[in-house]
């Protein structure tokens, strides 16, 4: 069987970054990217986008905790490396962007749940309805077409 665009992201980030997170742990750290992607476009992450984005990895990090990361602490652990890598991809965005967003155009097209948490976590960032940065909204929109959302 071929391996897809998540498959070989998944290999080539977590060597890259020393991580040891299952596939399904690293599909939400793909998911948070074009959210960091929308907050910096702007040149600057204030204190109310990063808040969001630390509430985004807590959540995660309850929901995908596996007994592997530690008996009583396993979703403070896994809560912690969605921190780190967010911090981390915010300072790397252009390193990664093209690969991350490509494997998650491939990965959306079969994954109906996995787009709406997409469409859902990027609109806290970014939606018109918001009174958001011309930029933020700009980056938001291209993101929505280049990851057919």
């Amino acid at each position: 069987m071929a391996k897809s665009k998540m498959d070989d992201l998944y290999t080539e980030y977590t060597q890259v970054r020393f991580l040891d997170i299952n596939k399904e742990q690293f599909i939400y750290i793909a998911h948070l990217l074009p959210s960091c992607l929308i907050v910096m476009s702007d040149g600057l992450l204030d204190r109310e986008e990063w808040v969001t984005l630390k509430r985004l990895s807590k959540i995660l990090g309850d929901e995908f905790a596996t007994e592997d990361l530690g008996l009583e602490e396993k979703e403070e652990n896994l809560m912690l490396i969605y921190k780190a890598e967010i911090r981390y991809l915010l300072k790397s965005r252009e390193q990664w962007e093209a690969k991350f967003i490509a494997a998650l155009r491939d990965y959306l097209a079969n994954n109906k749940a996995s787009k709406e948490f997409l469409n859902e976590t990027m609109e806290l960032f970014a939606s018109q309805e918001h009174d958001h940065d011309k930029a933020e909204y700009r980056t938001y929109k291209r993101l929505k077409e280049e990851l057919n959302l």
